[in-house]
């Protein structure tokens, strides 16, 4: 559509080529109109001292209010394009770039950061336009360092984005820039962590150990840095005795150091990494009881610096490890202490980290209430980092549209300075005037087109958004029905059926959690699932029916995907409106077959049948049926349209007296190991 619009508007200004100055006016006029600002309001108001001023704020406010500093690199960036100020330009993609890292969209950041280096870079031309621009806004020293930021903010953005290549290649860059000690440690540094990530420990050990400025001399926290970094790397090579010593020392340079130094975002960040890079190492290489003292050893300090969330963490781990050598009273001791403390903060993510673990080791020894009370707390818990996570998706769009904003209006200014110098043009540059406007429409004619992809990929985001909010529902209904067994059995007083059902369940529960979040799943681990839930559902109704589960030998569990939780609706259907109610013992047969480039799920029950379960049903039980099934179809509805496959679903009645057959037809999509 973009491309048949510049299309047509190439042939009309052929043949309107006598008025096409008049109309290329009006046109700017018209685009003026759709912004906010206008080129000429702009203009009016456009000063050095102004755009200053508004960077200086922007600075200010840009960790503590990202909103109010986009508003004011808006205004600063459209009077810097206006006023031709390079310098400036550049530092408003400076700040933008910032901006976006502190919210963590690191693909802006590194379009924003390149271009504040394109602008830097251009004291280094020669002709003579570019070196007027130069003259004009800034000294030689100013524009150096602000070339040195945009060189750091691409190294880093490149390294959080997983190119470590390019990452390399800036910081080398960066070090030939007449850095100061401290700096250049601060490059060194970071270029050891590139090469650790890498998995390069001997190269990030020499990049590391090449600093050369005295630790007398420099900065506390850098120092702080150096030592766990070396932690880290010693720990991959196994010499724990080097690493043990030197993340003691970090903590003790950290409590000399004294708050808030020592609790700042990079201390802090350095530190804790470098703990789980180390605790990791221990449990890989079965070293628990290393493990738990350096957690431990943690645990002390961040009480010191009440850094409470990451206690609740190292706690959370201790338990495990203890569960994990076998010693549950103390994983029990440490899963209740990381709870009490994740209650005494607001943070719900330490919360259900802390119930869960308390909850399944409460389920793993058979104290059955206990750990249904401390599931419910977890439900709770996630339900409340779901809508804080939410929150901060919203507030992230919101500032994300902002600087799209800032990026149209940034084009409608070039835009009006360009018509504002075509106005001036001599009809003697009329034609040149003309293949002006035509570039300029080709222009727009991409951007519209880019736009549009933007759209496309944005609605996607909001399809694949949905499809996982559609998964979340199905999983507190599942849960709820489990839970309701479990009630059934403590109601009857049969306290280790309860204990058996709550032990599987736990199992169950740990297979939904860990692939709830996951668009498709290999199709052993929905067997696991779909096996494990009816032998549950068969502890309750084993006199109601029996069930076979059968896998065509042509079928690759491994390597086939398919939906998580899409099969397991319909067998619950099955158990619970038509086998549960049938007075003789019935049967329930799974079937997975490959039939025409089809993955088919054949679920047959020779239950009550449709019609009847529908008659014994109340007014709540239809509208919950309903609703699940609703999800179903919403779900496929939206896996077809994203992922441009035909998953559909046939339900049919068995015979006139009663069953019912329901087959789920899975395109087959392998996994990239296959």
């Amino acid at each position: 559509m973009s491309a048949r619009l510049g299309t047509y508007c190439l042939v009309v200004f052929a043949l309107l080529l006598p008025g096409a100055a008049l109309a290329q006016e009006n046109a700017a006029k018209k685009s003026m109109s759709r912004s906010k600002d206008s080129y000429s309001d702009i203009k009016a108001r456009a000063n050095t001292r102004d755009i200053e001023r508004l960077l200086k704020e922007a600075d200010k406010l840009k960790s503590k209010d990202p909103g109010a500093a986009l508003e004011n690199i808006r205004e600063a960036l459209a009077m810097s394009i206006v006023n031709e100020d390079i310098f400036n330009e550049g530092r408003s993609y400076l700040l933008l770039g910032e901006v976006n890292e502190g919210i963590q969209e690191w693909k802006l950041a590194l379009d924003n950061y390149t271009r504040a280096y394109q602008k830097f870079s251009q004291g280094d031309a020669n002709d003579e336009r570019k070196e007027k621009q130069i003259l004009s806004f800034t000294p030689a020293v100013g524009s150096l360092e602000e070339l040195r930021h945009a060189i750091t903010g691409l190294a880093n953005a490149n390294f959080r984005l997983g190119q470590y290549d390019e990452a390399l290649n800036y910081y080398r860059e960066l070090l030939t820039k007449n850095l100061s000690p401290e700096e250049t440690a601060e490059c060194q540094l970071a270029i050891s962590e590139i090469y650790y990530a890498q998995g390069n420990y001997t190269e990030a050990l020499k990049s590391v150990g090449a600093i050369e400025y005295s630790p007398k001399k420099m900065d506390a926290s850098l120092s702080i840095r150096i030592q766990n970094q070396k932690a880290r790397i010693y720990a991959q090579q196994n010499q724990f005795d080097k690493t043990q010593e030197l993340y003691s020392n970090s903590l003790q340079n950290q409590r000399a150091l004294g708050a808030p130094a020592a609790s700042s975002g990079f201390v802090n960040a350095s530190t804790q990494e470098a703990k789980e890079d180390i605790a990791s190492v221990l449990k890989d290489q079965g070293k628990l009881d290393e493990e738990i003292n350096l957690r431990r050893q943690a645990i002390e300090y961040n009480l010191e610096t009440n850094n409470l969330s990451e206690v609740t963490r190292d706690k959370v781990a201790i338990s495990n490890t203890f569960a994990e050598k076998g010693e549950i009273p103390e994983a029990l001791k440490e899963a209740k202490e990381a709870a009490s403390i994740a209650d005494t903060i607001d943070n719900p993510q330490a919360q259900a980290n802390a119930y869960l673990a308390l909850a399944d080791l409460y389920a793993k020894n058979n104290r059955a209430n206990q750990a249904l009370s401390t599931y419910k707390k977890y439900s709770q818990a996630v339900a409340r980092n779901e809508k804080q996570h939410e929150i901060r998706l919203t507030d992230r769009s919101e500032l994300i549209k902002q600087q799209q904003d800032i990026e149209e209006l940034s084009k409608t200014v070039s835009i009006g300075q360009r018509e504002e110098k075509i106005q001036n043009q001599t009809v003697f540059r009329q034609q040149l005037i003309i293949y002006g406007l035509i570039l300029i429409i080709l222009t727009v004619a991409v951007a519209a087109y880019f736009i549009y992809r933007s759209a496309q990929a944005s609605k996607t985001a909001n399809q694949l958004l949905a499809l996982k909010s559609l998964r979340s529902q199905m999983n507190p209904h599942f849960i709820f029905n489990a839970l309701n067994s479990v009630n059934h059995f403590v109601a009857q007083q049969d306290e280790r059926t309860a204990n058996k059902f709550l032990s599987e369940f736990s199992q169950l529960m740990r297979l939904v959690l860990e692939n709830s979040q996951e668009d498709f799943i290999p199709l052993y681990k929905e067997q696991e699932i779909l096996s494990l839930y009816l032998k549950l559902e068969h502890y309750r109704f084993r006199d109601k029916f029996d069930y076979e589960i059968h896998i065509d030998d042509t079928v690759s569990t491994e390597t086939i995907e398919v939906p998580p939780m899409l099969i397991q609706p319909y067998i619950e259907n099955a158990v619970w409106h038509g086998l549960r109610y049938k007075e003789t013992k019935g049967k329930l047969q799974l079937d997975i077959l490959n039939q025409n480039g089809f993955l088919v799920v054949s679920i047959k029950d020779d239950g009550i049948g449709r019609k009847k379960s529908a008659e014994l049903k109340t007014a709540n039980q239809k509208k919950h049926n309903s609703t699940g099934l609703k999800n179903i179809q919403e779900r496929l509805h939206i896996i077809n349209k994203v992922y441009k496959t035909h998953y559909r679903v046939e339900i049919s009645d068995l015979n006139d007296s009663g069953g019912t057959h329901v087959r789920i037809y899975i395109p087959i999509t392998k996994t990239l190991a296959a």
